[in-house]
């Protein structure tokens, strides 16, 4: 009498589990290399590029291993072969979701939540166009029609600022730079500082030909208006009332370009603004 070995399945499941974690590989390795030759550039836009990449693979990776997770599962029902490496798979990836799994659905919730809250405000018709919000809304500094002694002493204390950055400037003087900056307390850390010092150093490779203060355009009022009148209040906003905008032009081998910094007055000095205690 002899003993017939348990039947096994063709290892269609376990060849799909390996294929999601070689296509969760592949897009590691690209989104590496793509940063590798994007760093400069991320870095000079204030670095949100990292933390972007870097959620994104996150949550990519949670999905990948909820998937693997299933797939390896049903490899070790189906009696398929390469047992003990379906095993391993499904321990590991188990861990994963059980560890990330949490954070992911609050993440989730709190998405659908402020969802909800949005389609609960009146919709506009759709050919009423967005109403900018109007100048009156910003500190009466600020405003246009503001009596001729408060513009004059609004206009001297942003040529301070000006000046202040030019010395910066001509003595490539980076920390000078950072100086001018205003960020809250809780984001006043060495590390946030050297940071800014780096995006300083970056600014100041190139030649600076002019130093600009301008309104702030109606359409990037909008935005800027969502986001510091964003509820609830923990949530991150400008360290200032942004109320101008200083732009720095530059002289490079491509023509000339600039970057734009948001401004605003603290106790009647004004400092260029920082947004979670990086520049925008």
């Amino acid at each position: 009498m002899t003993l017939e070995k348990p039947a096994t399945r063709a290892p269609v499941f376990f060849w799909i589990t390996i294929a999601l974690i070689a296509l969760l590989l592949l897009a590691g390795a690209a989104a590496a290399v793509w940063l590798m030759f994007e760093a400069r550039n991320i870095n000079r836009s204030g670095g949100w590029g990292w933390l972007l990449v870097g959620g994104i693979f996150v949550v990519a990776i949670f999905l990948i291993c909820c998937a693997c997770t299933l797939s390896t599962a049903v490899s070790l029902l189906r009696r398929e072969r390469h047992r003990r490496l379906s095993i391993a798979i499904l321990i590991i990836s188990g861990l994963v979701v059980l560890a990330f799994g949490p954070h992911f659905i609050r993440a989730v919730s709190a998405l659908r939540h402020q969802h909800d809250e949005a389609a609960r405000r009146p919709v506009r018709s759709p050919g009423t166009p967005a109403a900018a919000p109007s100048r009156s809304s910003i500190p009466p500094s600020a405003d246009p029609s503001a009596n001729a002694l408060t513009r004059e002493n609004e206009n001297r204390q942003i040529l301070d600022l000006k000046s202040k950055l030019w010395e910066a400037i001509r003595a490539k003087n980076a920390d000078a730079l950072v100086d001018c900056l205003f960020i809250e307390a809780r984001f006043n850390t060495p590390e946030i500082r050297q940071e800014n010092r780096a995006q300083m150093e970056i600014l100041l490779k190139g030649e600076t030909i002019d130093v600009e203060v301008r309104d702030i355009p109606d359409r990037e009022l909008i935005e800027i208006m969502k986001i510091q009148h964003a509820k609830p209040a923990s949530l991150v906003r400008y360290s200032l009332f942004p109320r101008r905008m200083v732009r720095i032009r530059q002289e490079t081998s491509n023509g000339r370009m600039g970057r734009n910094f948001l401004i605003g007055e603290k106790n009647g000095q004004w400092h260029i603004i920082t947004l979670a205690g990086h520049t925008t």
